[in-house]
């Protein structure tokens, strides 16, 4: 079995990679990768593990991107971790989440929301931060109801404490994945709440997309299909798990995968790392 998207404790999934790994382990999942929000540390904390395990693992990434495209994800496979440039747009960018979310947290105060940065960074826990660790630390504090709630109430786009985040667009994406090595996949292109502009992304070079996904409906799927194989780009697919009581709960490597996919990324992709 294969899941090519899931996260750690590095960005906002509640297992650390270790654990995982374990779950993957005890649920057939033999091939995967990682894709955490902005870093390949969780990518890094489980090569060893892995290996252990008789896991095969590929590097991967999820990159928030925020352009003229809007709020797009592009997930990053196969990188070279060790790409300086790669390095330092990582390091940027969990640089300006940390000052994006400051002035979330200063609107949710505005708000009469009484939260503090400390109390969001402690739930990153060193890592990577997430809207989502301050939508927990909301519910936490007695002002929605879950954590859910919170993100869906004050922190969408379009409501009250929405902060736009800095700048990032897909093509930049796409080209640092591209110049560490790596491809570049559009990722869940079903749940977005506005029409993906394919024909720009495939101006910019996209690789792939995100075809088998939890959230998708067998339409939806069938639709993206069709349009990966019209424009000749590699299909994907993945769980998206977070963790089992989060706002993606779907379990590692449940998301059916055709089997000329799951060949495709066996023969290209794994046998490489």
């Amino acid at each position: 079995m294969l899941d090519l998207h899931m996260h750690t404790t590095a960005s906002d999934g509640k297992l650390s990679p270790r654990e995982l790994l374990i779950e993957a382990k005890e649920r057939g999942v033999n091939y995967l990768a990682i894709t955490d929000h902005d870093t390949v540390d969780g990518y890094l904390l489980a090569r060893e593990d892995a290996q252990q395990l008789g896991i095969q693992l590929i590097p991967g990434i999820e990159w928030n991107t925020d352009g003229s495209e809007d709020e797009l994800h592009i997930l990053g496979y196969g990188l070279d971790i060790s790409d300086a440039r790669l390095l330092h747009v990582m390091e940027r960018r969990q640089r300006e989440r940390i000052e994006w979310i400051n002035e979330i947290v200063v609107g949710c105060n505005r708000l009469g929301l009484s939260i503090s940065m400390e109390e969001c960074m402690a739930r990153a826990n060193g890592r990577v931060i997430v809207r989502t660790h301050v939508a927990e630390v909301i519910a936490d504090r007695g002002y929605c109801s879950s954590p859910q709630s919170a993100f869906e109430t004050y922190l969408r786009k379009g409501c009250a404490a929405y902060v736009p985040r800095p700048i990032f667009s897909a093509r930049e994406a796409i080209e640092i994945t591209h110049e560490a090595g790596g491809i570049a996949v559009l990722a869940h292109p079903g749940i977005y709440p506005f029409e993906v502009q394919l024909d720009a992304l495939l101006e910019y070079g996209i690789d792939g997309i995100e075809v088998y996904y939890p959230r998708h409906s067998a339409a939806q799927m069938a639709f993206w299909e069709r349009q990966a194989k019209a424009h000749h780009l590699i299909r994907s697919g993945g769980s998206d798990f977070h963790g089992h009581r989060s706002r993606n709960p779907y379990p590692v490597g449940s998301v059916p995968i055709p089997a000329e996919v799951k060949e495709w990324w066996k023969c290209c992709m794994f046998h490489q790392h």
